[in-house]
This record gives C-alpha cells, structure tokens and sequence, in this order.
C-alpha cells in the first residue's frame, strides 16, 4: 500500500473530520499496544525482559503493526491539507476603524 499513489480525490468529507479520526484511531492503537505491553512485563519471569511468544506478544506485535501503518495517514493528511484561509481580520478591522472615523466626524459637525 505505501508504494502506490493514494487517490486523494476519493477522500470526501470535512478534512478536519479526517484528521481528528486518524489522531483518535492512533491513540487508541496506542494505548492498546502500551496495555499489552504493561501485561507483557507483568508476566515476565526475570528483570527487564518480556516473553518473546505466545499469544499476548502476538497481540502487542498487532498493535504496533497497526499504529505503524497509521503514520502513513498521517502523511496523506499533510499532502491533502486544505490551504489556510487568508484572515478577514484585516479588512474588518480597517472597516470598524473608519466607520468609527466617519462617527466621530459626524458627532464634531454637529456641535
């Protein structure tokens, strides 16, 4: 999958909504392969080691796998960032500002 060319026109949607479920997808995956890991070196039988087979390992493998394939997505979000919107701020704020030129002019020729 990483050697071919992600469609990038085939992700429909919000990409805010993308990134946020690919953050919570990793998290997760993440917290899972730190359960196992913990679990891991709770049944270990010496000091700083972790039995390397069995079923428990397997799934710790799994989780690592899967958050290792995620980072990919992450990848394909910066490709497909939308670019930042140019700030309105500006043109508001230079609007307000002689709005308020033309109040206070209006207020000094009514005295």
């Amino acid at each position: 999958m990483a050697d071919q060319k992600v469609d990038l026109s085939l992700i429909r949607g919000d990409w805010d909504f993308h990134s946020r479920y690919v953050a919570h997808a990793m998290d997760q995956t993440l917290k899972r392969a730190n359960k196992h890991w913990k679990e891991l070196k709770k049944s270990s039988r010496k000091k700083d080691q972790v039995p390397v087979d069995g079923q428990l390992m397997d799934d710790f493998i799994e989780a690592i796998y899967q958050a290792k394939g995620m980072t990919d997505d992450f990848y394909t979000l910066a490709e497909c960032k939308p670019a930042a919107k140019k700030a309105k701020r500006k043109t508001k704020k230079k609007s307000k500002q002689k709005a308020k030129k033309k109040a206070s002019k209006k207020r000094g020729k009514g005295k």
